[in-house]
């Protein structure tokens, strides 16, 4: 064959498969039903960043050997420019499913993690759920408890620091929770799962948590949760059986007011003090606070809270001339917060506690009294 019949060939060939690349079906490429659908599912996605910094300035100039403010969900460290925290976040939101998942890094995340599970710190949410029904979910992974409304992120808060309070309620579940909306007024569910205990690594027994909300008007919110449970150690004989109360109130009298009060209470099996330390032990602690805004961008809050657990068995007991009592608190919050654009804020707070005589939880268990302006800043977009 002569290289003028190979030319002709090769011709042919390629005519044959141009003609083939043009004629193509649409099913053998990227299709715009395809690409539309992608771009769908792209759109139940959603993803959020979170940055807040903070400086704890003590106002009583005590001899003190730490600078860790005692019980902190966040703005732990005193007299310093320190980070809260750092955060990312994805959301999906879809017809049938959904799912989220939060990592953080910062002062607040190392808070409530024991030095040997660190690698929890940065992990705030996992978890993931489908629709069973219309009004009926199931999620699955690790989760906040509904119990409380307050949060280590100060972002999520009236004001930017957390009550005693928020600090001793049920935290993250990794379990599995069902939620049911049974009208447009009522709505509620169900948890159960292992308490926080990858952070904390004390007991291996499961909690359940029920919570039911109750909405009379559109601007008022009534609602309940528990947690109950075994939470002795992993290897104890002895059960501490404990049933932990919450009961929040939100109303909303205008556009420009908010008010909330929140009052826990449990009781928890073989916890007294010694002698007698079968006994039933309890707990009572909330708050009262409330928000008005003005001009525009400002805001002020005020906050009221007292936290009394005369046995310790949430809080730990303390000795003082010759008498151990559990921890009895009692404090003044005052917030003014300026938002120059939507997604950020600035605070200034005043914090004031005291303690009972003998709980000398404060400096380093030196003093019942505590002063401080916390200037906090975060930007969540």
């Amino acid at each position: 064959m002569t290289r003028k019949h190979y030319l002709s060939l090769l011709a042919v060939f390629l005519l044959l498969n141009i003609t083939g690349i043009f004629a193509q079906k649409s099913s053998d490429s990227i299709t715009d039903e395809l690409k539309a659908k992608i771009i769908s599912n792209a759109s139940h996605f959603t993803f959020g960043f979170y940055i807040d910094a903070y400086v704890n300035l003590e106002l009583d100039h005590h001899a003190d050997t730490s600078n860790i403010e005692p019980f902190s969900a966040n703005c732990p460290m005193r007299n310093q420019f320190r980070l809260n925290v750092a955060s990312v976040e994805v959301n999906y939101n879809a017809e049938k499913v959904r799912g989220k998942i939060q990592l953080q890094y910062g002062d607040a995340p190392n808070l409530l993690t024991a030095p040997e599970k660190q690698w929890i710190k940065t992990l705030r949410q996992a978890s993931f759920g489908f629709r069973i029904s219309k009004d009926f979910w199931t999620d699955i992974g690790y989760m906040f408890t509904p119990v409380g409304c307050e949060s280590s992120w100060p972002v999520s808060n009236m004001i930017s620091t957390v009550s005693y309070c928020g600090y001793f309620e049920p935290g993250t579940v990794l379990g599995i929770k069902f939620t049911y909306k049974f009208s447009d007024k009522f709505n509620g569910g169900f948890m159960a799962g292992n308490p926080y205990s990858l952070a904390y690594q004390q007991t291996n027994h499961l909690a359940g948590i029920f919570f039911l909300n109750y909405l009379p008007l559109k601007n008022l919110t009534i609602s309940y949760n528990n947690l109950f449970g075994n939470q002795a150690l992993r290897n104890a004989k002895i059960k501490n059986n404990l049933l932990y109360n919450d009961i929040l109130i939100t109303y909303d009298p205008n556009k420009n007011l908010t008010l909330m009060g929140q009052f826990d209470f449990a009781f928890q099996t073989n916890s007294g003090i010694s002698p007698d330390t079968n006994k039933i032990a309890s707990m009572s602690s909330g708050f009262l606070q409330g928000r008005y805004r003005f001009l525009n961008h400002f805001s002020v809050s005020l906050r009221y809270e007292y936290y009394y657990d005369p046995n310790g068995f949430l809080s730990g007991t303390y000795t003082y001339d010759g008498k151990t009592t559990g921890l009895t608190i009692n404090g003044i919050s005052v917030s003014l917060e300026y938002k120059p654009v939507k997604i950020a804020y600035l605070r200034l707070e005043y914090k004031y506690l005291h303690a009972n005589d003998g709980n000398k939880v404060f400096y380093s268990n030196t003093s019942d009294l505590s002063n401080a302006v916390i200037f906090t800043t975060g930007v969540r977009f």
